[in-house]
């Protein structure tokens, strides 16, 4: 059977595969008491529970290795640069060989770094991102050890969200849910930065 040329497809072999997923600002607890911040954009949620999947190279999966609670932040679009601060640093002083050689560097003072303004957790030890419109406080359920391409370490993390946060403007007038009008994620395409676009239509399940 033939087919049209718009309609066919050739292999590829892209090194990332973030087609288009939100941004987060991962909280967890370094062993001195301080917060770690780390940008990532490997998680989903499906009822009251996040899974996040990250490497056991930098610090975050170390903290979340020894800690059970974390606090996953929701950035705008208005926050990417912050987010991009992030980006090049690493908790850990011993800084793995591969690490150094894409450039990241060591920063203790996350917040400093990046910009961003702590703020107390409410059921978790790690402190919030102030300028998140949305942070989800969560406990650790479980953990899953595993080697990705190249003979990376890879974590995938189980999580329970225990509180979430919204800014006022961003929920609707009873403040039971966001308001999908006035929120935008911050999405990570292809290792560029985009906000919401128009929206298209509204599933069934839509509740307003």
């Amino acid at each position: 059977m033939s087919t049209s040329s718009t309609a066919r497809t050739v292999p590829i072999s892209p090194d990332v595969l973030y087609f288009g997923t939100p941004v987060a600002i991962l909280s967890t607890l370094n062993p001195d008491g301080t917060t770690n911040l780390a940008a990532m954009s490997s998680f989903w949620a499906l009822g009251d529970r996040i899974v996040l999947g990250l490497s056991y190279s930098g610090q975050s999966g170390t903290n979340l290795l020894r800690e059970d609670d974390c606090v996953l932040n929701l950035p705008s679009p208005a926050q990417w640069e912050g987010v991009e601060r992030l980006g090049h640093t690493t908790g850990r002083a011993d800084i793995p060989d591969h690490k150094l050689r894409e450039g990241f560097v060591h920063a203790a003072d996350k917040f400093a770094v990046s910009g961003f303004t702590p703020l107390a957790s409410e059921q978790v030890r790690p402190s919030r991102v102030s300028e998140c419109p949305v942070q989800i406080e969560a406990e650790v359920l479980a953990r899953h050890a595993g080697t990705g391409e190249g003979g990376a370490g890879l974590l995938t993390v189980e999580l329970r969200k225990l509180a979430v946060h919204g800014r006022p403007e961003i929920l609707i007038p009873d403040r039971s849910r966001i308001d999908v009008d006035a929120w935008s994620p911050l999405f990570y395409v292809f290792r560029h930065y985009f906000g919401k676009g128009d929206r298209l239509g509204r599933s069934f399940r839509a509740r307003y």
